[in-house]
């Protein structure tokens, strides 16, 4: 299903951040109907801070990757405009002469990776940190304008979705947000993404001043925004709600433990027998029944029980 019809169909989405093709399936297995390839945990994952240190090469492999064994809708986070390892060592700045083609190598590789929708913000590149920590500075309106105009533009078709993503509430405060995020829309944005705001009321401000368009709220632990649950969110009037690295982060921990309880008692036996620990064959049975690599498989077996 492509994002802008799951967007017509639903209006209220959770959106689990992922980096690889078993969580893709581990979350369409438990029914979440789209996911989010969050910039700030491939980062992690990868040993850089979230800085917009990614590669363009680098997320369309792990979309292409993800492609591979699942048909879940993917949001791509962009951070400020992923560019290729080349125009990255020679420190270009996407807001420029050359943003037209910078623009259209982006797209392209991303929708023909199977991107479904894509994420961009307005922090300036060189300078780009994690949207809930202090001293972030923005480009100007009138550059992100253009930059989203360039990206609408090398859609592939109506069906894909820009995510215009504002980090001005920090720098500008709420006012200046919400009158960024109208002239986002006037660009070509699908959906508006207000990052870090610091309370209820201001996601319900937001809402009541930017009325027309899908707006994604951002469920980061330990930042500006305060602890809230989704339900709140969507009750506020935001169709989609990111849980962008928690869950990764709770992973890590457990890769810790394991390491600490290797080191104290040179074996992993307590954590193997109190189940924390999936079999062997029950990860196989998991993967062959979900991923689309033994689709034609499953199909043959049908088509051969209904033979006999």
């Amino acid at each position: 299903m492509n994002f802008k019809k799951l967007l017509g169909e639903r209006k209220h989405l959770i959106l689990i951040g992922i980096t690889e093709p078993i969580e893709a399936l581990i979350a369409q297995a438990e029914g979440y109907k789209a996911a989010y390839i969050s910039g700030a945990a491939l980062s992690t994952k990868l040993g850089f801070l979230d800085e917009g240190l990614i590669s363009l090469e680098k997320m369309a492999q792990v979309v292409s990757d993800i492609r591979k064994v699942s048909d879940l809708p993917l949001l791509v986070d962009c951070d400020t405009g992923l560019l290729t390892e080349e125009n990255q060592s020679a420190e270009m700045h996407p807001v420029n002469d050359a943003l037209p083609a910078i623009a259209h190598t982006m797209m392209h590789l991303l929708w023909g990776a199977g991107a479904n929708a894509v994420q961009i913000e307005d922090q300036v590149p060189a300078k780009k940190r994690c949207g809930h920590l202090s001293g972030k500075e923005l480009i100007s309106m009138n550059d992100m304008f253009w930059k989203i105009k360039m990206l609408a533009h090398w859609k592939k078709n109506e069906d894909q979705v820009i995510v215009a993503r504002t980090d001005a509430r920090a720098a500008e405060g709420l006012d200046g947000a919400i009158f960024r995020a109208h002239r986002y829309i006037n660009a070509g944005a699908d959906a508006i993404f207000p990052e870090a705001l610091e309370a209820l009321e201001e996601f319900k401000e937001f809402r009541r001043q930017v009325p027309t368009i899908p707006l994604v709220a951002n469920l980061a632990e330990h930042g500006k925004t305060p602890p809230m649950c989704a339900e709140a969110l969507f009750e506020a009037g935001y169709q989609m709600v990111l849980i962008p690295a928690t869950i990764f982060r709770m992973e890590l921990l457990t890769f810790l433990g394991a390491l600490k309880e290797i080191k104290g008692f040179n074996s992993l036996n307590r954590s193997i027998f109190d189940g924390r620990l999936i079999s062997r064959t029950e990860l196989n049975k998991f993967i062959k029944k979900h991923s689309k690599i033994y689709l034609p498989v499953r199909q043959a077996g049908k088509k051969k029980k209904t033979a006999d």
